[in-house]
């Protein structure tokens, strides 16, 4: 079937991958990179790596195509680089969006710092690092504004222009203003670079942010119970929510990673287990997580009703108002969670569970299930941490020793939360 340079090794990655995704799925990523071993062969491309030059050469020809199948290629290919890498082999392993369609027809600059400043996000972003329209580049908006309403002339960045930036302004909290002057401190340091004049300003001090409240079983319960009674706009959302939190409850993902999971990234074995691919994460890695138990069924269900509903949709959990193309959001995810946690704890102040509470309860519940379990915890620790996708095992347990005496304590102590949880009357 396949003819390149790269044919063998084509060949053993899609007869690893024909177990591991859905048959749909699994049809359009090895017609992709039948497209791909294509055009190596029409290129006459004889090295035994895949190079940048190579990737976006073949990436380019495909711009024609529509959104989900231009990330549909992308992802094939990607994740190809990603499997000859961890076997040794050299490979060049593109960004898991096209850097170039991220709003830059929208976010256009002109101040006199306008080339600097799409130096830096060109720069930042062939490093891996996202640079989204809804976080750094939107500061970068803003500032470019600032400086053309400050009167700045020069391609310098003068002290007097930084501090007025950096001043609070009405209604800012200490983490949004921290994140502005980060983000001129990196457009400093990158003119500085490159021979310009600027001034770094200091980082500014972000309060500590104390560990969330972390949720009981009977909490969680009633959680979910009111998260399956709200209304919503869609049918396909009615669907989306009940699963998408009980995903975050049974595997410990990000919310952040939950919301973007592709559709097709989930790969359902039949041996009791499936796998879940987290690509682009925190910190700009990827992972494979494996979940056994009912949210296989509630997943495999899920997916079923909702591609029936839209069929080739491009996100696992699609959004109200552009399913096809877009993923639900994180900040309306953390809203559904918030209205659920006002009703079940009814205001109470000393409790206030955020959706990331979630998480540190699945870390909490993990290890309590391994000592229950006689397993020994630091041996297994390593894989929770890599399960997580932690940088490193100490934040691991950074979670764990912050909650393991007190949550033994309040789950012990039933007047406590009985007071505060309602009773559970469907526990789905």
């Amino acid at each position: 079937m396949y003819k390149s340079a790269y044919s063998n090794l084509l060949a053993q990655y899609i007869a690893e991958k024909r177990n591991t995704l859905t048959s749909d799925y699994f049809k359009r990523i090895e017609y992709a990179l039948i497209s791909f071993d294509e055009y190596c062969v029409k290129a006459k491309i004889t090295a035994d790596t895949i190079t940048e030059g190579i990737v976006n050469e073949w990436l380019s020809e495909r711009s024609c195509m529509n959104n989900y199948y231009q990330s549909l290629y992308r992802t094939a290919v990607r994740q190809f680089a990603i499997y000859l890498l961890d076997n040794g082999i050299s490979a060049y392993v593109p960004p898991y969006r096209n850097p170039i369609a991220q709003m830059e027809t929208i976010h256009g600059y002109h101040s006199c710092l306008a080339g600097f400043i799409e130096g830096l996000v060109k720069s930042k972003r062939s490093r891996g690092f996202k640079y989204g329209p809804f976080n750094e580049q939107c500061i970068l908006k803003r500032f470019d504004e600032f400086c053309i309403h400050a009167g700045l002339e020069d391609e310098a960045l003068p002290r007097w222009l930084v501090e007025k930036w950096s001043e609070r302004t009405a209604g800012e909290g200490a983490k949004s203003r921290s994140n502005r002057i980060v983000v001129i401190r990196q457009l400093a340091m990158y003119m500085i670079k490159l021979g310009g004049n600027a001034y770094v300003a200091e980082a500014a001090p972000v309060p500590h942010n104390p560990f969330p409240y972390v949720p009981d079983e009977r909490e969680v319960a009633a959680l979910l119970s009111e998260i399956d009674a709200q209304k919503c706009r869609t049918p396909w959302s009615r669907l989306t929510f009940p699963i998408l939190f009980r995903l975050l409850i049974a595997s410990g993902l990000r919310i952040s990673e939950a919301c973007s999971l592709e559709a097709g990234c989930i790969g359902m074995k039949g041996d009791g287990y499936c796998s879940i691919d987290v690509i682009n994460a925190k910190g700009h890695r990827d992972r494979r997580i494996f979940l056994s138990g009912d949210i296989l069924t509630l997943l495999k269900q899920y997916d079923i009703k909702t591609s029936s509903m839209l069929p080739g949709r491009v996100w696992f959990f699609p959004g109200d108002y552009r399913p096809m193309v877009e993923h639900v959001s994180a900040s309306t995810a953390r809203g559904r969670f918030d209205q659920a946690r006002d009703i079940v704890y009814d205001g109470n102040p000393r409790r206030k569970p955020s959706v990331h509470s979630l998480r540190h309860a699945y870390i909490i519940w993990t290890i309590r299930r391994w000592r229950e379990e006689n397993l020994n915890v630091n041996e297994m620790l390593p894989y929770l941490s890599r399960h997580l996708g932690h940088s490193s095992i100490q934040e691991t347990f950074t979670y764990y020793d912050h909650y393991s005496q007190d949550y033994e304590h309040i789950r012990k102590d039933k007047k406590r939360f009985e007071t505060v949880v309602p009773e559970v009357l469907n526990e789905s």
